[in-house]
């Protein structure tokens, strides 16, 4: 029996999947890395160039023909050329090339050649679209303190299943739609950076795709030995990212903005550390993960290895295909990690990979990512960044706290309860959601701005936070879905029962400036000079053109909140 994806033809996917193509990764004034995946073992040829030099796509078009032609001589001072060999395939044919000695606040053009194992050469890409300005390009920083800004979008899960199996997509527009933001602010000059804030992909999005679903159907033991092993397992979370990633929209958005990704619970499994694992006990939760897992033949110490070699397969394919290209790590082989850019502080919480119930504390973030989170905000200098965005995928401020630590019919009829045990708001996590805001407040008397951004809720909001007896005040900005079909039910549930003022648990003011329900997207602007922050939230609208009456869905900022600190 078969359990690998690697030659799975019969994988329904709907769409296209990912085999080549490119990401701007983590980009400054003269760095940048670029992620590839090739598709095939082969020797290649990366070259970057100035966009200056080739302003009508001819240059472009004579370095894509077949053989390569060579960089013309009056030119190779401007050109940076990388020769990268794929000898296998260990890490799904992906790698991250390092350029530097950039120039600042420059556009660059880029395209890869090379020849597969056969010998046959190809150009791999840059050699399409020669006359658009933002194929296969990106731009460096620029240095000082400038107005930027940078997009949000976060839950990436744009397929719908009907009662009789049939997969269909939905909410693509919205990447349209956010590909023509971004353009419209680089062409601007203002647009610095993209950020991924959770759920890139659904390894569990719907049931034809399930790949625990999957598993499910295929564990058991053979002469001792529990399967599927690892190797499998492996290619199921690489098909998930093949899959998801393969859009048009998605490609071209990736491969034109540097681009920040940090993972939430649906890179690896729907609630992943939210779930009680306690053999013997009555609040036990295996059998929510792994189904009737005894009439299968496996013990409870079986069960235990498939959750971990799933564990150890998702975050291996998360770092091949996300992590790798993120500034490295906040600490060595860490997957929080920070960056400044143009008076700016960004630290990437870590939120999914430390996260265990079943820990005493500190439940989510693990003490080591605490110590390293504290002392990077410590440090922070106001003259230096005064303005600090902390991305934590699950939001500091949701729900009511009542329905958050609801026990009984409610969360089971919902099959929310791992939900809500995610949330920070949970009692589970008093302590450390106690910390983390008086970690914030902390900054926030020290004169930093300070803005938590997150996905994960299907639900969009901005919160602003205030200390009452020191005046100071931190926001928390939500951007989520960019694709997902919430059910009318869920949506009302996770968008309608929180107050629109009043006070937090933890004795904090709170207003609440926004709240949309339909799938989004963010753009946050931020001015040095000024000191202004602006929080824009583009979503779908319903219009009738004067000539029609045909209403027709566009997308426009449906929020547009500056930020008072």
């Amino acid at each position: 029996m078969t359990t690998s994806f690697i030659y799975k033809t019969e994988r329904p996917w709907p769409n296209a999947r990912f085999s080549v193509g490119v990401i701007i990764g983590h980009t400054t004034t003269d760095a940048c890395k670029i992620w590839v995946r090739t598709g095939a073992i082969g020797k290649y040829v990366l070259v970057i160039y100035p966009a200056a030099i080739d302003t009508d796509g001819a240059l472009r078009r004579s370095l894509s023909a077949v053989p390569f032609p060579g960089i013309p001589k009056t030119m190779t001072k401007h050109f940076k050329a990388y020769a990268i060999e794929i000898n296998d395939f260990s890490s799904d044919t992906t790698f991250v090339q390092s350029v530097d000695k950039l120039a600042a606040g420059t556009e660059y053009r880029y395209l890869m050649y090379g020849s597969d194992s056969s010998g046959v050469e190809r150009v791999l890409f840059g050699q399409d679209n020669p006359k658009d300005p933002l194929a296969y390009s990106f731009r460096t920083l620029p240095k000082g303190k400038v107005p930027f800004s940078f997009g949000f979008y976060s839950c990436h899960m744009p397929y719908t299943q009907s009662l009789f199996g049939r997969l269909s997509i939905d909410n693509m527009e919205m990447w349209d739609s956010f590909a023509e933001t971004l353009a419209r602010h680089r062409k601007n000059g203002d647009l610095s950076f993209i950020i991924g804030g959770g759920d890139q992909v659904y390894v569990d999005g719907v049931d034809q795709l399930n790949i625990w679903t999957y598993l499910k159907s295929r564990m058991r033991k053979e002469n001792g030995v529990v399967l599927p092993g690892k190797e499998d397992m492996l290619s199921w979370y690489r098909d998930i990212y093949r899959g998801y990633w393969g859009f048009q929209q998605v490609k071209e958005v990736f491969s034109r903005y540097p681009n920040y990704m940090i993972w939430d619970d649906h890179e690896l499994g729907d609630g992943w550390g939210s779930y009680y694992l306690e053999k013997g006990s009555k609040a036990d939760e295996m059998n929510e993960i792994l189904g009737d897992w005894k009439s299968q033949g496996l013990t409870y110490k079986d069960c235990e290895e498939l959750l971990s070699n799933m564990r150890a397969s998702a975050e291996q394919v998360y770092r091949e295909y996300q992590h790798q290209h993120n500034p490295e790590g906040a600490a060595p082989g860490s997957l929080d990690y920070c960056f400044k850019a143009n008076g700016a502080a960004f630290y990437f919480q870590d939120g999914r990979g430390h996260r265990d119930i079943n820990r005493r504390s500190p439940r989510i973030l693990g003490l080591q990512q605490w110590q390293r989170f504290e002392a990077w905000l410590a440090a922070l200098d106001p003259s230096e960044t005064p303005f600090v965005f902390v991305t934590s995928a699950v939001p500091l401020l949701h729900l009511k706290s009542s329905l958050v630590n609801a026990t009984g019919v409610f969360p089971d009829i919902a099959d929310m309860e791992d939900d809500l045990r995610d949330a920070w708001e949970h009692n589970l996590h008093d302590k450390e959601r106690q910390r983390f805001l008086a970690a914030l407040f902390s900054a926030a008397n020290r004169g930093l701005k300070v803005c938590v951004l997150s996905g994960d809720v299907h639900v969009s909001a901005a919160f602003r936070l205030t200390d009452d007896k020191t005046g100071a005040v931190i926001y928390q900005l939500t951007s989520s879905a960019i694709t997902y079909s919430v059910p009318l039910a869920a949506s009302w549930v996770l968008g309608a029962v929180t107050e629109d003022s009043g006070e937090s648990s933890d004795g904090y003011s709170f207003t609440r400036l926004a709240r949309y329900t339909e799938r989004n997207y963010a753009l946050i602007e931020v001015n040095p000079t000024s000191g202004k922050v602006i929080f824009k939230l583009y979503g779908p609208q319903s219009i009738t053109h004067p000539e029609s009456e045909e209403k027709k869905p566009v997308t426009d900022s449906m929020v547009n909140i500056e930020l008072v600190f």
